[in-house]
């Protein structure tokens, strides 16, 4: 469930779907392209052109339709999801080319304090995916040129800088592609720097099966001042069907603001189970609501969302107005409205080494009575109970070649 998304009523769904069918019918409408011979692409009904031998590899997934919002939207692959919040609750971004998050002011949630946080820390990570792929979703209205195994779309311009995108086939019978996007300074004329890139090995479906992410912040804002992120995002992902996710992601020196967060180093897990549910482990530096001082504290958080039952935040802060070997240990429960005022919480201090902790005992549904008290180490291997697979985070920025 992508964080903030409100379900579309059934005209919505009617113009998604049709929307769908447009971008879908690229995979049969093959027209006139910038390709050369061995491959076909075409500009579909919103102008995106693609290429049909690359059509199931590209990284912003154009024809993906969520059927839990009912909308066609091309984020999903690398999202951090978390609940579906019945209140409506947005993040906005201050303008289409600076993803800073920020609470829509006019629609607040009614959810707990910890779903909140879990939200905000989900759309931090967020704000790194999106700086990545916004371009790519712009350099897929150009008309793309083809040289053997490789795609190329741009340069063309996005933000204050110029981008390039470029797609490599490395093996077709493995259906195996790699990825870079490049950019400069707009109007510099100079060269290149990698900014993000990634590997997909597909499986059934489109853009689903399993790979790397990456996204250098500084490189990417040191080429295009408007961007706001710094530090890098590594991830590794995997499909095991189209609806479901797993994320393995590493954070370092990573903040979607530097003026709003401190940089942090972090990992982050996520499982989206269809549309059934969502388990996270999310970091973020927030202040808690009860601590003597507005200081922030480091707050490591394991969220377990189940469509019609409800959701289960336990979390671990330290630092902030929390003495040194210390740790606030805060367990809360709500039914499926996520309503605030039907919540129950649990808070007790303890060492910072998790011992000393106060069994947590708040009324849960059945499937979310077992706490999952979060190392409070944030950047332990620490992920949510039940993963079926770990996917492994790159150990550096994936340069487009595929291995």
């Amino acid at each position: 469930m992508i964080p903030g998304r409100a379900v579309a009523n059934r005209t919505v769904m009617k113009h998604a779907l049709a929307s769908l069918a447009g971008l879908v019918s690229v995979a049969t409408a093959f027209g006139g392209g910038g390709c050369s011979s061995s491959t076909t692409c075409s500009a579909d009904n919103t102008g995106t052109y693609v290429c049909d031998a690359f059509a199931s590899a590209y990284p912003y997934d154009y024809a993906y339709y969520d059927p839990y919002y009912l909308s066609v939207w091309g984020y999903y692959p690398y999202y951090v999801d978390t609940y579906y919040d019945p209140y409506g609750y947005t993040y906005v971004y201050q303008a289409s080319s600076v993803p800073v998050p920020q609470a829509d002011p006019t629609n607040g949630s009614n959810v707990p304090e910890l779903l909140d946080k879990a939200h905000r820390a989900a759309n931090a990570v967020d704000v790194g995916v999106r700086a990545a792929l916004d371009p790519i979703k712009e350099l897929m209205q150009t008309r793309p040129t083809q040289t053997d195994d490789t795609v190329v779309y741009g340069p063309a311009g996005h933000g204050s800088g110029d981008y390039q995108f470029t797609l490599r086939q490395v093996v077709a019978s493995d259906r195996r592609y790699g990825w870079k996007l490049e950019a400069r300074p707009s109007g510099s004329g100079g060269g290149f720097s990698l900014v993000a890139g990634g590997t997909i090995t597909v499986g059934e479906t489109p853009r689903r099966g399993r790979g790397t992410f990456g996204v250098d912040c500084d490189a990417l804002s040191a080429a295009d001042a408007s961007v706001t992120c710094r530090g890098t995002l590594l991830m590794g992902f995997a499909h095991p069907t189209e609806d479901d996710k797993i994320l393995a992601v590493n954070l370092a020196g990573y903040t979607p603001d530097m003026t709003a967060n401190a940089p942090l180093d972090a990992t982050v897990f996520d499982w989206r189970q269809g549309e059934a549910a969502n388990s996270a482990r999310l970091v973020l530096r927030t202040n808690l609501s009860g601590t003597a001082t507005p200081a922030e504290e480091t707050v490591a958080i394991k969220l377990t969302y189940v469509r019609d039952t409800g959701a289960r935040v336990d979390a671990s802060a330290t630092g902030g107005d929390i003495p040194q070997g210390q740790m606030v240990a805060v367990s809360t429960c709500v039914p499926p409205d996520l309503d605030q005022s039907h919540a129950v919480t649990a808070t007790s201090t303890c060492n910072s080494d998790g011992t000393g902790c106060a069994s947590a005992s708040i009324t849960c549904p059945l499937s979310l009575q077992t706490s999952q008290l979060p190392n409070p180490d944030v950047t332990a291997f620490d992920p949510p109970a039940g993963m079926p697979e770990m996917p492994a985070p790159p150990s550096s920025m994936p340069d487009g070649n595929g291995k």
